[in-house]
């Protein structure tokens, strides 16, 4: 115990802080850790799960779990792209598809997915994708490939490319390079609507 002296003269015998009980140093710890815990936990709420990940990243990764067993590469893309985005014999469906390629956020979700593909998948996967990008280009219907160079060459759709290159070219350079396929059947695409062949 410590005597504490006020302005007034008088004196009172009191504990100063640095003295406190064991017992109240945990209660003013726990206390503490309390409130630095609450704080946290409104982060969190606030920043992930109010906002939440990107939707698109949840519905590639449910996507991607549906397809993981199916051992032909071809047809666990077709799962893929299905469970995905709907039926590919509906051309809407297979348009949505081709233009989420680039979409950043299903770029980021297709970084995912290969980088958690089993290793004696993940190469099957991306000559799979580079496949399904090359049939859907030589599916196109003239009218087809007069509408998708129109939204190329919108004022968002320029955007559109500007931010999938960016996003793509942040990506590592062993990602790139596995994934050079796919990129090549995008490229060759955007290439041969703009120049109607």
């Amino acid at each position: 115990m410590t005597t504490v002296r006020h302005k007034d003269g008088t004196s009172r015998a009191g504990t100063a802080p640095q003295n406190a009980p064991p017992r109240l140093r945990l209660l003013l710890w726990s206390g503490l850790s309390a409130v630095l815990a609450l704080t946290l936990a409104a982060f969190v709420w606030v920043r992930i799960l109010h906002h939440g990940p990107p939707r698109g990243l949840i519905r590639d990764i449910r996507a991607g779990i549906a397809a993981r067993h199916i051992q032909d590469p071809d047809k666990r893309l077709l799962k893929y792209l299905e469970v995905r985005y709907g039926p590919m014999s509906d051309p809407a469906n297979r348009q949505r598809a081709f233009l989420d390629f680039f979409n950043v956020d299903h770029i980021k979700g297709l970084q995912l997915l290969v980088r958690y593909s089993p290793p004696t998948q993940r190469q099957a996967n991306i000559e799979a994708m580079a496949r399904w990008v090359a049939a859907y280009r030589t599916s196109l219907t003239p009218e087809e490939r007069t509408a998708l160079n129109a939204r190329f060459q919108s004022a968002q759709g320029k955007a559109m490319l500007r931010r999938a290159t960016g996003q793509y070219n942040s990506e590592d350079v062993q990602y790139r390079g596995a994934t050079a396929p796919v990129i090549s059947q995008l490229l060759r695409t955007i290439y041969e609507v703009e120049h109607g062949r």
